[in-house]
């Protein structure tokens, strides 16, 4: 019996900087820095605890912000596109972290030190399965979020509830399509050769 995944039709928010045609350079953007910014892009250079900057890949590999191209640039928005997630019960997991360590504070607990190499495998398995079954199709796969696409939105709209912090579960999310004639994933790298790669 063959895998089942998600169908999903992708909620892509532009960056006002590209949608005036310049550049993504979100450091240097005012909207950015009044926190205007609507596009899930800008997430990346949000600064989270232990990162001012924001994710350390902001700006470092091929396929995120500012390398990466719009979804719909890349991607055949005619063709299905899928979801491939890995859900994994966090709310179970600081419940064990909890017995273990009573005196860990709850940044401690939910700490990706101690669960995320879990949910990378899973992902990656379930990747793969999906891969046996559609690369010959022609599609390939990204995290959507560093192209424009809002997750939680879209994942809503198929009844699927992100929570921001996870409470219950935390979810590793990818998205599958077939490229554009004459565009790749793997194109990109050769466009931003001084980058690296962070291709599945």
């Amino acid at each position: 019996m063959k895998t089942k995944y998600l169908k999903v039709d992708p909620i892509i928010i532009y960056p006002a900087c590209i949608k005036t045609a310049k550049k993504q350079d979100c450091f240097n953007c005012e909207i950015f820095k009044r926190d205007l910014c609507k596009s899930p892009r800008g997430m990346c250079a949000k600064k989270y605890p232990l990162h001012p900057k924001g994710c350390p890949n902001y700006g470092k590999y091929a396929t995120c912000p500012p390398n990466a191209p719009m979804f719909d640039e890349i991607f055949d928005m005619n063709k299905d596109i899928y979801l491939i997630y890995y859900r994994f019960d966090i709310g179970t997991h600081i419940e064990k972290m909890k017995k273990r360590h009573p005196n860990w504070s709850e940044r401690q607990l939910r700490s990706v030190l101690y669960w995320q190499g879990t949910a990378k495998k899973g992902h990656k398995e379930e990747i793969r399965k999906f891969m046996n079954e559609y690369e010959e199709l022609g599609y390939e796969v990204c995290v959507p979020e560093g192209y424009g696409v809002d997750v939680t939105k879209t994942l809503a709209n198929i009844g699927i509830i992100l929570e921001w912090p996870p409470m219950k579960y935390s979810y590793r999310i990818a998205f599958a399509g077939i490229p554009k004639k004459g565009k790749s994933l793997k194109d990109i790298k050769k466009e931003n050769p001084n980058a690296l790669t962070n291709l599945y």
